[in-house]
């Protein structure tokens, strides 16, 4: 593969872990396909090389590397969650909810995914108070 098409590859990766995910895996493959496209524009690597180097590097950063970035990340104070304003506010579950279960849970009008992370069942219609947000699962531990 030519070594422009790595570096194109790898900054394709990146702008989209920027703009989308946010967990560093596409960081940890993009980066290593710039990698793999300077060594390839150096001179220092065959096809096959390229991607047996491309597979080990890539997975090497998956395992090694990709939760150090993301605690550096949360510890920077730079993550913002996109939900973080609904933290602390009264969501009423619309089932009962055995102690850390899952179900469902109004907010604001609108029905949630819920998890108790209280040790104690909390009953329909009981208020709760959003202590996280997880993906769009809501927290919630009884007032």
């Amino acid at each position: 593969m030519p070594w422009w098409l790595w570096l194109s590859l790898g900054m394709v990766l990146l702008v989209t872990e920027t703009r989308m995910t946010r967990d560093f895996t596409l960081f940890c493959v993009g980066a290593s396909a710039i990698l793999i496209g300077f060594m390839t524009a150096l001179g220092l690597l065959q096809v096959w090389a390229q991607w047996l180097g491309f597979s080990v590097i890539s997975a090497s950063t998956l395992v090694w590397a990709r939760d150090w970035l993301r605690v550096r990340a949360l510890a920077s104070g730079r993550h913002d969650h996109e939900f973080s304003n609904v933290l602390g506010e009264v969501a009423v579950p619309l089932d009962d909810l055995p102690a850390y279960g899952f179900g469902k849970a109004e907010l604001r009008g609108t029905s949630w995914s819920a998890h108790n992370a209280a040790g104690v069942v909390i009953l329909r219609g009981q208020r709760c108070r959003v202590m996280k947000v997880k993906g769009l699962t809501l927290w919630i531990f009884p007032e």
